[in-house]
């Protein structure tokens, strides 16, 4: 277990009914729910948030990168990502936090169509920038569902109708995405594929290094898991767990103080000169470098 004790760990949780599974409210609201220390420090949540600028101004960091934010702009941050609020200057606009399975009912197997919902959710980017026609929509969509997430009836009829509107406004974000050229192994197929080695790499990525675990645990070959990850992202397989394995230095490089030697422990690396090898060859510097510059 990969541990950042310079970053807060959060979980969802509502603050009036536990039972509710999407919880929608303005930035404005947001703020006074906690002291402005909290909204300083950097957060990993277990949970979605997805955010919308109506007025005002701000600049968010996602995981090392800093999207600025004006109005028309639509911040989606997975569950996992580290990231810091910004209100070092006056904005307001939405925030909507939920998890994972809100968006699917509480039936045992999940359809085909919910399946590509979640898909087109994680392969969203952190930032969207709407026009004005179509911001004009989430932003309406999103005041129906705070309505309605006050209306007076059974909560899992309330969560339903919650699901169901943000199901819509999601797919609004999808399919207002700029086109993209299409791979030449883009099937459904190998899709799933690619989500599933996703999946189990978020999982082992800190013990696992090698492509052959992957493939033996999805039960492919390392050629089929290829071409699943070509497909998904154009990369090899041993270039995502290169990435996530970076990914997660970064973090612990630049928001904790832990020593190079127990980072290099947790990411399960036998021993710390071969961590400092691999990251320099992946980022070109070392990692005290890395934190140095970070400082």
């Amino acid at each position: 277990m990969v541990t950042t004790p310079h970053i807060v760990s959060l979980g969802f949780n509502p603050p009036q009914d536990k039972r509710q599974e999407i919880e929608l409210m303005s930035i404005a609201d947001l703020q006074t729910r906690a002291p402005p220390e909290h909204f300083r420090q950097l957060q990993r949540a277990d949970f979605f948030r997805l955010m919308g600028v109506m007025h005002g101004s701000a600049s968010m960091m996602v995981d090392f990168s800093t999207h600025p934010l004006t109005p028309g702009a639509w911040l989606l941050i997975q569950p996992g990502q580290v990231m810091r609020y910004d209100f070092s200057s006056p904005w307001d606009g939405w925030q909507v936090v939920f998890k994972p399975e809100a968006l699917l009912p509480r039936t045992r197997n999940a359809s085909s169509d919910q399946t590509e919902l979640l898909r087109r959710l994680e392969d969203l980017p952190c930032l969207s920038q709407l026009d004005a026609p179509q911001h004009g929509r989430m932003n309406q969509a999103l005041a129906s569902m705070q309505a309605d997430s006050q209306l007076p009836c059974d909560i899992e009829l309330r969560n339903t109708l919650l699901r169901l509107q943000l199901t819509a406004a999601l797919l609004r974000l999808s399919v207002w995405q700029p086109e993209t050229s299409s791979r030449q192994d883009d099937s459904p197929s190998a899709l799933g594929h690619f989500k599933r080695f996703r999946q189990l790499l978020e999982l082992e990525f800190a013990a696992q290094h090698q492509v052959q675990f992957y493939a033996k645990r999805l039960g492919m070959s390392e050629k089929n898991l290829a071409r699943a990850s070509q497909a998904g992202v154009g990369l090899s397989p041993k270039a995502c767990i290169a990435q996530r394995l970076v990914l997660e230095a970064k973090r612990l490089l630049a928001h904790t103080s832990l020593p190079v030697q127990t980072i290099a422990d947790q990411l399960g690396f036998d021993e710390a000169t071969n961590f400092v090898k691999f990251f320099r060859r992946e980022q070109t510097v070392t990692p005290s470098e890395f934190r140095e510059q970070q400082r």
